[in-house]
């Protein structure tokens, strides 16, 4: 009977440093912060619940996404150790929950970009909600189903129906753009506390204190949903 010899123990000073902090069980990556994660979230439930396209969370976004690099290339790292499968198989689902988030609230924006593609393209304040890369892909969109009306319906029209963007030429206004409802009745919830709301020059919500719940219209609400006095439920 033959019994092979096991093969010599590295000493941590003698290994890689990625390998080194394996053998120590210590971490070589920075979790993303839960506050982030939970920022994405209601971020995400703003964003479908409000008529109109909100502003892009860039800097929440940032570092989620630094942070799930940083969670894959340790994940990476502890396939070689099976010794560490439990701990991968863990960051493993972690990393697939927020890339999950992350795939969510794009896929939710670009959704309303594209509803409303005409008429953030013809909105400065609706641009400047947008990333770079969501307002090329919104000037795509729109260049794109405008060869497609024109090449299906609206070359095949008279000259005074073919406008995309208006009934006829004679319109004094864009009619045919799809604006966002801002009237649209949406649940508020108050996360500081806001003091009185007017809802019109003659109704007003008298103090409205944190955790206070409300069905109420979201034009008057827009602006504390921006400043994340208010979540959209």
């Amino acid at each position: 009977m033959t019994v092979s010899a096991a093969p010599p123990k590295l000493e941590a000073s003698e290994m890689d440093p990625s390998q080194a902090s394996l053998v120590h069980g210590e971490s070589a990556f920075v979790p993303p912060p839960s506050g982030d994660i939970e920022l994405l979230i209601q971020a995400t439930l703003n964003e479908k619940n409000a008529p109109e396209i909100l502003q892009f969370k860039q800097d929440v976004v940032d570092r989620l996404q630094g942070a799930l690099s940083a969670q894959e290339e340790y994940e990476e790292a502890l396939e070689s150790d099976m010794s560490q499968e439990l701990r991968r198989m863990v960051l493993s689902l972690e990393n697939k929950r927020v890339r999950y988030l992350l795939k969510m609230y794009h896929r939710t924006r670009l959704q309303k970009i594209e509803k409303f593609a005409a008429s953030i393209v013809a909105d400065d304040q609706y641009k400047d909600r947008l990333s770079e890369s969501e307002m090329q892909y919104c000037r795509d969109y729109f260049v794109l189903l405008g060869r497609h009306f024109h090449g299906m319906v609206l070359d095949h029209l008279p000259d005074d129906f073919r406008p995309l963007v208006k009934l006829t030429k004679l319109s004094t206004s864009d009619d045919l753009i799809l604006r966002p409802k801002l009237n649209t009745h949406v649940f508020v919830k108050a996360v500081d506390d806001c003091g009185a709301v007017y809802l019109s020059e003659d109704l007003m919500l008298d103090n409205v204190q944190q955790n206070d719940l409300f069905i109420v219209r979201y034009e008057p609400m827009a602006h504390l949903v921006r400043t994340g006095q208010v979540v959209l439920i």
